[in-house]
């Protein structure tokens, strides 16, 4: 697909260099063109030509009360917050001095010209004295340019932790730490990254990513938040698919058009549920109207925000304020999704039929036992005051009851064995026709028509007409191309910046959804757009992508900031050290889990729905048992919180207070608060109460009591003065609570409430 040279009109250069003009203009194009440039200009003031300089806004002319403003000597302050850099400001005295000449070569600023539209293409690597890959000298060229310089590398036993909780999301066992500790080949570090990427763990990890920027819930949401019953089949699709290390553009294409690019395969149409696991009321009655509109604003929202990290929803009402996205893209986006309609995909054709021929019958038998139940209970209702079931019981004949006990059989038996159908929610086009779709009409005007297409700024073409033959519009099928396609200057810089967001904790862009004006412009542009280059040559592999980054020396420094990267850099945007993070509630529970050693490894199926305090029903629109239905099998609420079920009006505490996903909206950087309440959720939650106890038990039947709490829940044993102080814990305890396994138990607490247990360094 060709990407027409819409970034090839004659423009100033990004970054140029020549002449006060020039450098001028460069810095009103990095920090003022945001919101003063284009047709909806704040303050109607546009800096983005000589005349709209000279004319100026609300204010009057620009020209005069320029350095006012980026010195903060007279309000409105610009910027609003921190000032300009010095050097910046220098260059704008320097331009109003002699004049606000302007570039005689340089047309008006189109505001499709910007970094994240252009074609990313392969940088020269600069020539540093530390670092050893492509990305090292990267980061050292940025260490260069801000006079800092690198801490040193991590020890073995936090890289072992590092990798183990990057890639699978659990905390490594002891045995795991040695084995990786006493491999002293130059390759060990290579290997152990070989041998996370390999295991199923890695998808169930990564899956959860991805899962958040899907929006991805067992529930639709809103007042009744009915059960979505296969949503389950797109997280297992999206496991399989991370472990399998799908290519990335495939993975793109089988969850906008699975249905349309592979018609007969049925687990890539399977990876259309992206648009069906949303919050959504397509369950609710008198609603449909509304439920359409929302929908399809979804549709279009997320698929943009999503693979091209664009925000392009407040074009819904008018042309984009910030970016080149005008209204009529908007509906142009959305006419791709109006022949669209929510579905589902037979896994398995013969199976799928003789599921829905079974449950046709099934139906109409408990039709007939209803009929036959309301006739037995029908004489016992008028002589049964107050009738529950069990008073009517009770008054039944014995020939009734007998009536009554062979129905329940019969009931019994058309359930036995019952189980999900093959099936996986997906989406489908109507016909090769399609609904019109309108521009609003504004100020008297008609509405026009509008025809499916894509962004004007990367190339604006429209969606090709069906074959006659056509049994779809192959509308989805054309977007699928177009943004997995090698020519789009968006797609590999998005995802790349994900899974560096991932593993650093910020993303080289740091608004990873919002590549636009209003996002962070690129720490290192040139080393994202490297990145993004081998991305596509390496086949898109996602896991070529991991071992690049994690064999880096970047990935490898200690998380010990020097004391002047905390004072000149505190956010570490230059990658002095490794960024310190706490672990996400799901890596909580499941390296809890798995030092009690009660983590159970099963994969894929039904949601887990496990018990929760009663506590914590407080608030719930509905009765319990019909909104959280316990999975009766207490192995299963063992497993690994992927597999949890996901209700979008109500989250266990542990999930609340740290920070977990709504399943709203698409979530691109989860939160990393610090609070009271997780604390006290943490420390006297039944989950972590109970596990402290399960591991009690085992570490009872040791000598080495305070020793195995250390391998269990560090992977490390404990020097002599932990091991010292938390003998006398014990005793102390032993004394006040009267029994070994209590005080035990308080001393687990204890450590998965650390620090050391809580975050990765």
């Amino acid at each position: 697909m060709k990407f027409f040279a819409v970034f090839c009109i004659v423009t100033l250069p990004l970054f140029p260099a020549d002449g006060v003009a020039n450098r001028a203009l460069a810095v009103l194009e990095k920090r003022c063109f945001a919101c003063h440039a284009g047709s909806m200009a704040m303050s109607d003031l546009k800096l983005d030509s000589q005349e709209s300089l000279l004319r100026g806004g609300k204010r009057g002319s620009a020209k005069p009360l320029l350095l006012d403003v980026v010195e903060h000597r007279t309000a409105p302050h610009m910027p609003p917050r921190d000032k300009l850099p010095e050097p910046e400001i220098a260059t704008l005295r320097e331009w109003v001095a002699s004049g606000t000449p302007w570039p005689s070569v340089a047309q008006p600023m189109n505001s499709s010209v910007w970094w994240s539209f252009k074609q990313p293409v392969r940088p020269a690597t600069p020539t540093t004295a530390w670092g050893s890959s492509t990305i090292d000298r990267f980061i050292a060229a940025g260490h260069q340019t801000q006079k800092l310089a690198p801490g040193k590398k991590a020890p073995k036993e936090s890289l072992a932790r590092r990798a183990y909780l990057d890639l699978w999301g659990i905390t490594p066992t002891a045995d795991q730490i040695k084995k990786f500790m006493e491999d002293s080949s130059p390759t060990a570090w290579q290997k152990l990254i070989d041998e996370l990427l390999a295991s199923p763990r890695y998808g169930e990890r990564w899956g959860r990513h991805w899962l958040d920027l899907a929006r991805y819930g067992d529930t639709a949401g809103f007042e009744q938040d009915p059960n979505l019953l296969y949503a389950w089949r797109y997280r297992d699709y999206v496991i399989d698919a991370f472990n399998n290390d799908k290519p990335y553009d495939r993975f793109v294409k089988e969850q906008i058009a699975g249905d349309e690019l592979y018609p007969d395969d049925p687990l890539s149409a399977q990876g259309t549920g992206f648009y069906t696991v949303g919050a959504n009321r397509d369950m609710l009655y008198k609603v449909e109207d509304m439920n359409r509109e929302e929908n399809l604003t979804d549709f279009v929202d997320t698929t943009l925000g999503v693979f091209q990290g664009l925000t392009v929803s407040c074009a819904r009402c008018h042309d984009h304020k910030y970016d080149p996205i005008p209204q009529k893209d908007y509906y142009r986006l959305r006419a791709i999704f109006m022949p669209m309609e929510k579905s589902r995909v037979f896994l398995h054709y013969d199976m799928a039929r003789g599921y829905d021929l079974a449950e046709v019958l099934r139906q109409a038998k408990l039709r007939e036992y209803g009929d036959q139940l309301e006739s037995l209970y029908a004489p016992y209702k008028e002589k049964v005051k107050n009738s529950s079931d069990e008073k009517i019981r009770a008054a039944m004949t014995p020939e009734d009851l007998d009536k009554l006990h062979q129905i329940e059989v019969a009931l019994v038996k058309m359930y036995t064995g019952f189980k999900a159908g093959p099936f996986s929610p997906s989406v489908k086009d109507l016909s090769r026709e399609s609904p019109r779709t309108y521009l609003p009409g504004r100020g008297g005007k008609p509405a026009e028509e509008v025809h499916a297409g894509f962004l004007s700024a990367l190339g604006g073409m429209d969606c090709p007409e069906p074959a006659k033959e056509s049994e779809t519009t192959n509308r989805r099928k054309a977007l699928a191309e177009w943004i997995a396609s090698p020519e789009n200057p968006l797609t590999a810089r998005v995802m790349v910046n994900r899974v560096w967001q991932y593993h650093f904790g910020r993303g080289l862009v740091a608004t990873t959804s919002d590549f636009g004006r209003k996002g962070s412009a690129p720490s290192h542009p040139e080393l994202l757009d490297s990145l993004a280059v081998d991305f596509k040559e390496n086949g898109w592999s996602l896991k070529k992508l991991h071992k690049q980054i994690m064999t880096s020396e970047v990935y490898q420094l200690e998380a010990k900031p020097s004391t002047q990267a905390l004072s000149q850099d505190p956010q570490n945007i230059w990658l002095t050290h490794f960024s310190r993070r706490r672990l996400t509630p799901e890596e909580m529970r499941d390296s809890i889990l798995s030092s009690s050693g009660g983590l159970n490894l099963k994969m894929y199926g039904r949601p887990v729905v496990p018990p929760v305090p009663a506590d914590e029903f407080f608030g719930m629109s509905q009765r319990p048992d019909s909104m959280w239905i316990l999975t009766n099998d207490a192995t299963e609420h063992r497993r690994r919180s992927v597999y949890l079920f996901s209700r979008r009006t109500f989250r266990s505490s542990m999930f609340e207070t740290f920070d977990g996903p709504d399943g709203i909206r698409s979530c691109s950087r989860r939160e990393s608060s610090n609070t009271a309440p997780q604390s006290l959720s943490l420390f006297n939650g039944a989950f972590t109460v109970g596990e402290s106890k399960r591991l009690a038990d085992i570490l009872l039947a040791s000598k080495d009591v305070v020793g195995q709490a250390w391998l269990a829940v560090y992977g490390r044993p404990p020097v002599k003065e932990e091991a010292a102080r938390a003998s006398e814990f014990l005793k102390q305890q032993q004394q006040e609570l009267g029994s070994e396994r209590s005080a035990t138990a308080e001393l687990i607490r204890a450590l998965f409430n650390s620090n050391e247990f809580l975050y990765v360094d």
